[in-house]
């Protein structure tokens, strides 16, 4: 009964999902207190503290901080409007417990003498001293921070903003002269490296063109500056990006591992300068690149091929975005799209295996006749296949080819910040918190299970086991993979169903195993 009517039950889940899916707004950020003693490893703060060249953090003023949690990257800012830590995830929506300073994730150095976005003046480092500071949510929802503070004879006011769904901040820091000086200052406005790593790939675009590993001389009108893990495509990498249409400006590279943006500040008491560029710290990766408008600057991504098809992925889940009205619906429908692409591969597939489930008995039944001779076996198997008109290795072929298609998939949809509720999910980049996707997720796998395993028992459990454990992997997803992996296997199983019909009961094994024992 239950087998008869699963892919009707199926198909009306499926069309309730549809008819039924409001998109509401993603989490929004939020700034939260926090202290440099509850890092991990911030003792190791101490020891560089007396050292020739002491950690950035050894400043007092360094002890009360501000967290905001974002899904690709968690930011620490002090008082000032300094980035003193960002830890990068390996996953969107993964949430962080543990901040440890020394974590090859926290992407800025904290045994490092500047912060991130420290203002050098003349090539010096002066803590700031804070004259004001304050985060606010403006109207559209992005969490603005504000900070007013004198370095020197300098008046400095710093505006941060960032947006949920965005990793770049937005930065406007504009310097003051309060007094005339005898000549012009140089300004830098710079990052001090990228977590642990000793030898980073720095990078410095300027027009059509990039240079990597400059030497120490400034490049004027730069589209970029950053700073990567390595050159490989993957890890994580700092990005500096002056906005349009910036005078004045120029990008240069710092021994031992800093990049900056230098401007010239006049004599003249009033001489004042605006730095707006945005800081990108987060993954070295494709789909973020793409979303954060950064695809176009010469020379900072060289995408392999399996970049370039998630890349015509991410085209077709915006285009699908644009007709219909939620990204988990976009989802829904680029899944199908996917399934109806392998369809006849997965037929196929589910062919082949029905037939060699038809097999078994008669193949265990050979094994026992010819368990001594090896070749004799080989050739009655082979002799079974063709009169049975079976292809054993039908299977493995498009297995072979959907694979690449479901890495492409996985990638884009673990990567793609869609800041969008959908049904009962707060966000798709989050994880569910009722756990209703799971729970979904292991119905549709027993239903896949069942299909696979006809008449094999054992086989059977396996799977169910295997499923199982899989749960608590998947569990901690962002909304929007298990979405998809939830549709694509309802529709895989259909698929069988629809394959199944026709076809005679698959033989019981037990039955076979009983006859073996007597």
């Amino acid at each position: 009964m239950i087998r008869n009517r699963l892919p009707q039950l199926l198909v009306a889940l499926l069309a309730a999902l549809t008819l039924t899916a409001p998109a509401h707004a993603g989490i929004q950020l939020a700034a939260q207190p926090f202290q440099l003693a509850d890092f991990r490893a911030a003792e190791k703060v101490d020891a560089t503290c007396s050292g020739a060249a002491p950690s950035f953090f050894c400043d007092p003023g360094e002890a009360k901080l501000t967290r905001i949690t974002s899904k690709g990257v968690d930011y620490f800012f002090d008082g000032a409007g300094q980035l003193v830590a960002a830890f990068g995830k390996q996953q969107r929506g993964q949430k962080l417990n543990d901040y440890a300073l020394d974590a090859r994730t926290n992407l800025i150095p904290f045994d490092a003498t500047i912060p991130g976005l420290a203002l050098l003046v003349n090539g010096d480092y002066v803590a700031p001293e804070v004259v004001a500071s304050d985060w606010q949510a403006d109207a559209d929802g992005a969490l603005v921070g504000t900070f007013e503070q004198r370095v020197g004879a300098l008046e400095v006011r710093r505006r941060l903003t960032l947006r949920a769904g965005v990793d770049t901040i937005g930065v406007e820091l504009t310097v003051t002269r309060a007094e005339a000086a005898d000549e012009p200052t140089v300004l830098q406005l710079a990052v001090p490296g990228i977590g642990r790593t000793a030898t980073p790939v720095v990078k410095i675009g300027h027009g059509d063109s990039f240079t990597l590993n400059p030497s120490e001389q400034a490049f004027k009108d730069p589209t970029y500056a950053s700073l990567q893990m390595n050159n490989n495509n993957r890890d994580f990498a700092i990005v500096m990006r002056p906005a349009p249409g910036s005078e004045g400006l120029s990008a240069t590279y710092l021994r031992p591992n800093r990049v900056a943006l230098q401007a010239e500040l006049g004599a003249a008491a009033g001489a004042s300068f605006t730095f707006a560029t945005g800081l990108y710290p987060g993954h070295n990766e494709l789909v973020r690149y793409s979303q954060e408008e950064y695809l176009g600057l010469p020379g900072l991504f060289n995408p392999n091929i399996l970049g370039r098809l998630s890349l015509i992925v991410v085209r077709i889940l915006e285009f699908v975005h644009q007709y219909v009205p939620s990204w988990g619906l976009s989802i829904i429908v680029l899944t199908l799209l996917f399934r109806a692409v392998i369809w006849p591969l997965i037929s196929t597939q589910t062919k082949s295996m029905f037939g060699m489930q038809r097999l078994q008995p008669k193949l265990q039944e050979l094994q026992r006749k010819y368990k001594d001779d090896r070749e004799k076996l080989t050739q009655e198997t082979m002799a079974l296949y063709r009169e049975a008109g079976v292809n054993p290795a039908g299977g493995c072929l498009p297995i072979l080819v959907q694979m690449p298609l479901f890495i492409i998939l996985w990638r884009v949809f673990v990567n793609f910040e869609f800041n969008e509720g959908f049904l009962w999910l707060p966000d798709l980049g989050q994880s569910d918190p009722f756990y209703i996707l799971p729970i979904l997720y292991v119905g549709v796998m027993v239903a896949t299970s069942y299909f696979s395993a006809r008449g094999n028992p054992q086989m059977l459990r396996q799977s169910l086991i295997i499923n199982v454990v899989f749960v608590f992997i998947i569990i901690n997803f962002p909304a929007g993979v298990l979405v998809y992996y939830v549709v694509s296997m309802l529709v895989q199983v259909i698929q069988y169903w629809l394959l199944s019909r026709g076809q005679p009961p698959a033989p019981a094994l037990a039955a076979a195993g009983a006859k073996r024992s007597k």
